[in-house]
């Protein structure tokens, strides 16, 4: 069996440490269940390199897998983004909101308000004073 290292991922992504963060989550991802895209029954580690060297996974590989795990998170299993929405637009469809109702008659009814009268207020604040006394002996002169 041939071995996978770093060096045979570099012929198809030229970052080292790109390579390692997509593997190491690409890992993860298998590790916590994912089906593996290559036929193979190694450690998720070697999976997840096989699999960036033969081109199955790349750099989106990111996005989709947080994508995937936002929507298992809200969602739960087997149901989608898509079909959250779509069944939530069919609900607005059939039972439209009061809210959303022509506001034209009621906009027309509101009135512009006369402007507020403006008073000046003056605040008398009491100033903190202290005597200082100057003892002429003590100022040097330089």
């Amino acid at each position: 069996m041939a071995r996978v290292t770093i060096e045979d991922c570099l012929k198809v992504i030229d970052n080292a440490f790109d390579i390692c963060s997509l593997a190491g989550r690409r890992a993860k991802d298998l590790a916590a269940g994912a089906e593996p895209l290559i036929d193979c029954n190694d450690k998720p580690t070697v999976i997840a390199l096989r699999e960036i060297a033969a081109e199955k996974i790349g750099m989106d590989y990111f996005e989709i897998s947080n994508k995937e795990k936002i929507e298992s998170q809200l969602f739960g299993s087997g149901i989608t983004e898509e079909e959250v929405v779509n069944e939530l637009s069919q609900q607005l469809e059939e039972n439209p909101s009061p809210h959303t109702a022509d506001t034209s008659s009621v906009i027309a009814e509101i009135k512009p308000e006369e402007p507020l009268e403006t008073k000046e207020v003056t605040i008398e604040v009491p100033l903190e004073s202290k005597e200082v006394s100057e003892d002429p002996s003590e100022i040097k002169s330089e």
